[in-house]
């Protein structure tokens, strides 16, 4: 079978050492298949002025290649995030959508929705929406709702942050919402079992600086803090009307379905990432015959997540860190700090680290605060990277590196890009809406069947994520624990069928080659469940599509929005930027249109958020 240009030039390093082969045998290989690529002819967007695009964006792509030293030195804030910090809760919630003009050209409004809608005349959650009207109002296509994940992501924030880029790709005919869904961000009640987020920032920094591991004790000091987390939010948002037993999937799709109604259109249009993805399957399953436009990317399992089990999640986790060592072995020197002759070379050094750190961390007593650098931080920094290659990735280059050569001028500048700052403010603060909380238990927990904690199911589910992903498995069985320890039980579950023989429209799965939480077998597993549905498969690594910029994947996007046209059967995409290497393509060949809808894409790769869960 052929081999697509990306395949080609990484098949060397992702067939290398498995990580958990490392410390014995770096010999160990295995084995992977591409498959070719598609190649789709999509009609022009409209024409802009070709040469000055390719100058303004030229001169973009070299900031860029220039500064490694800068997580995403390229993207300034969107202007609307430095606007007055707008004041939600001065908006006056309503049982209909009452827009108010904030943010600059956003809408903004809060919505009366029943918590429980057995009583619809009973208590109500107010949920807050931002949106960016469409501004083709001549063929205007109706409203797009999005969720970034989590569970526990702000869509208000997401929109705020890349809406105009989620814009550029579906086309200007659409609005863009997002909502904050039940206890998180601008929503009211709050899912917040700390009184402040000072008080759940210092309760975060007396977590144990060691990895979990099952033969130190670190399990019962992980099973205490989730107990303890678990007894507040009993206390705080547990009862009987309290916004844990109303802050399930379940209940948030139905939000949808009514925010949907309110704006006088028959049909959810939904953008799903990561966690968005199940929502979506919950939506589809629960109402087959409202599904508009909907597309699902990055796509997990909706009955694994049911079922509280996450031991298949990390199958591609080690494909993803692996292609680190190969895309800087690729670039060269000059473009990775950590460059040897070989990627296994490259490999090595970073484990040599891993290694030193564990034996004798890292202190960096010049940071703002201070701070030490632990194995288990270095462990939680690489993880964090396989989100998003392209912003982090580099950022993991220079840390080693820094690290490595004990170089403290450059470890004080990467601290704050290390470790989260800890600031210490003790008043509620201005902002609640801003303020962390615990929804990720709450919806994650809740909508999942109780497992109770089993120390043999424990070790078994543990040992199996180790197989799979040595680096990862440390953070990602936290969530296990969480789940085990948690109390409150929800009002209601969906415990029907994640299917659909046909849905009025057919959805769109998009899933990248490796993912490193949202394995492609996920989306392959959820699009045969679905009657009619299309896959597309990104040749990429990373969470999500939007982790690598792709024209193709973007030009089918916007052909499923505008027309409704589903990618052919086996259809691959290619991406046009690589970690640490850079672009692929000269945009002096290309057109303004593409210019900037890459341009867009590019934005949403490198600054794709990352939310408390690990979805």
């Amino acid at each position: 079978m052929e081999k697509s240009h990306y395949g080609a030039a990484l098949s060397v390093y992702t067939e290398g050492t498995r990580f958990r082969d490392v410390l014995t045998s770096p010999q160990g290989k295995r084995g992977r298949d591409w498959r070719t690529k598609s190649r789709t002819t999509f009609p022009g967007f409209t024409k802009l002025i070709v040469v000055l695009a390719a100058v303004v964006v030229t001169v973009w792509l070299w900031r860029y290649r220039d500064s490694r030293n800068e997580l995403d030195p390229a993207f300034p804030a969107t202007p609307s995030l430095q606007d007055p910090d707008f004041d939600w809760y001065a908006l006056e919630p309503a049982r209909t959508i009452q827009w108010a003009p904030c943010y600059s050209n956003h809408k903004c409004a809060r919505l009366l929705l029943p918590l429980d809608y057995d009583r619809p005349d009973g208590p109500t959650t107010a949920i807050a929406l931002r949106m960016i009207p469409a501004t083709n109002k001549e063929t205007y296509r109706g409203t797009l709702l999005t969720n970034p994940g989590g569970p526990g992501g702000s869509g208000t924030e997401h929109v705020a942050r890349r809406g105009e880029q989620i814009s550029r790709i579906v086309g200007d005919s659409f609005d863009i919402l997002g909502f904050d869904p039940r206890g998180i961000g601008a929503t009211t009640p709050s899912a917040r079992c700390f009184d402040t987020d000072s008080q759940r920032k210092l309760w975060q920094l007396q977590e144990d600086d060691r990895l979990l591991n099952l033969t130190d004790g670190s399990v019962e000091i992980y099973r205490a803090r989730e107990r303890l987390v678990a007894a507040r939010c009993q206390e705080k948002i547990g009862g009987e009307d309290g916004i844990a037993r109303f802050a399930g999937t379940p209940s948030v799709a139905r939000d949808m379905l009514e925010i949907t109604k309110q704006l006088g259109q028959e049909r959810v249009q939904f953008w799903g990432f990561s966690y968005g993805t199940v929502l979506g399957q919950y939506f589809a399953a629960m109402y087959p015959d409202k599904v508009g436009r909907m597309i699902i990317d990055g796509v997990f399992d909706a009955y694994s997540y049911r079922a509280n089990i996450w031991d298949t999640s990390l199958v591609d986790t080690d494909a993803v860190i692996s292609s680190f060592f190969g895309f800087c072995h690729q670039a060269g020197p000059d473009k990775c700090p950590l460059w040897e002759s070989s990627a296994p070379q490259i490999r090595g050094r970073y484990f040599d680290v891993l290694r030193s750190v564990e034996e004798e961390p890292v202190a960096i007593p010049l940071a703002e605060p201070p701070l030490v650098v632990t194995r288990k931080r270095l462990h939680e920094q690489i993880f964090q990277a396989s989100y998003k290659p392209l912003a982090g990735f580099p950022l993991v280059a220079e840390t080693i590196h820094a690290i490595e050569s004990r170089n403290q001028s450059a470890l004080t500048a990467l601290a704050p890009k290390i470790v989260d700052p800890t600031e210490c403010k003790c008043a509620a603060g201005d902002s609640p809406w801003r303020a962390g909380n615990e929804a990720f238990a709450a919806i994650e927990c809740g909508d999942g069947d109780e497992q109770p904690y089993n120390a043999t199911e424990f070790r078994q589910f543990y040992e199996g994520l180790l197989q799979a992903s040595p680096l990862a498995a440390p953070v990602w069985a936290v969530s296990y624990l969480s789940c085990a320890e948690w109390r409150v039980r929800p009002k209601w579950r969906w415990t029907g069928p994640f299917a659909a023989k046909n849905t009025s429209h057919p959805l769109l799965l998009i899933s990248p080659r490796y993912d490193p939480v949202c394995p492609l077998a996920d989306a392959q597993a959820v699009h045969a469940r679905f009657g009619g549905a299309g896959l597309l498969v990104q040749n990429s690594y990373g969470h999500c599509s939007t982790a690598a910029p792709s024209l193709c994947t973007a030009k089918h996007i916007r052909a499923y929005m505008v027309n409704g046209t589903l990618p052919e059967p086996g259809t691959v995409c290619e991406v046009d930027e690589f970690p640490f290497v850079g672009p692929m393509k000269d945009v002096r060949a290309m057109s303004a249109e593409d210019v900037e809808l890459l341009e867009a894409l590019r934005m949403l790769s490198m600054d794709f958020p990352l939310h408390a869960g690990p979805r």
